[in-house]
């Protein structure tokens, strides 16, 4: 969902970079809907928010670990061409960080209510937190494996978590799918975005290739801008 006249926050990043989790995690924890621009993986797109003085979370993975999760996910891409990607992503953000919360993919997936709260802190917002409890993440990650299987009724997926939809209306979507005999398939391993034993194989070839000597001045070009987007020590 792009940024609008009734956009009330904005949630995104890098694909492969704890967005989705984000974004559900955000959505669930809320009591009402709340209008969200989201998952569009395109600067642009936060510099909007940015601009329109919105609260904005971008969330960020360490370079190596996003361009071979991306390269899994989509496997006619190289990470050559990934990794460029990703520097030229969060370089066009550094002029507009200052107007951003910053959560780094380990923060954002294991406690990103202190996140939701530093944007209602800086913006003014009363968002809910979300809470790190088991039950909860279970049921962000049971969200994300539905949305990947494509369901009849993904429309409302969609909808529900760009706060055009509440819960009981997805939930009657739902119901009303299965009933008719048309529930969710069964997602693709490679692409649901939630952790995967199944990926573990390819994720080491992947990595030698990442780590091949002819990539050096890329890989110390991307870990560069992620120190300075993150304010923290590069990964090494």
């Amino acid at each position: 969902m792009v940024v609008g006249d009734d956009t009330e926050a904005a949630i995104d990043g890098f694909t492969r970079s704890a967005c989705v989790f984000a974004a559900v995690a955000f959505q669930q924890a809320q009591e009402r809907p709340v209008r969200l621009a989201h998952l569009l993986h395109a600067p642009a797109h936060l510099i909007a928010a940015v601009d329109r003085g919105l609260p904005c979370l971008v969330t960020v993975r360490e370079p190596e670990a996003a361009v071979v999760s991306c390269v899994i996910r989509e496997p006619y891409l190289t990470p050559a061409v990934v990794l460029d990607a990703w520097t030229r992503f969060y370089e066009s953000l550094l002029p507009y960080r200052d107007g951003m919360v910053v959560g780094d993919f380990t923060r954002v997936t294991t406690d990103l209510g202190p996140l939701i709260e530093e944007l209602n802190g800086r913006f003014g917002t009363a968002f809910a937190p979300f809470v790190h409890t088991p039950e909860n993440v279970e049921r962000v990650f049971a969200f994300i494996e539905e949305r990947a299987a494509r369901p009849a009724y993904e429309e409302h997926i969609g909808r529900y978590m760009s706060g055009l939809e509440t819960a009981s209306e997805l939930d009657a979507a739902r119901h009303a799918a299965v009933g008719a005999g048309r529930g969710s398939a069964v997602p693709f391993e490679h692409r649901v975005a939630r952790p995967s034993a199944a990926r573990q194989g390819l994720r080491a070839a992947l990595v030698a290739r990442y780590r091949e000597p002819r990539f050096a001045s890329a890989r110390r070009r991307a870990e560069d801008v992620y120190c300075a987007f993150t304010a923290g020590p590069p990964p090494r």
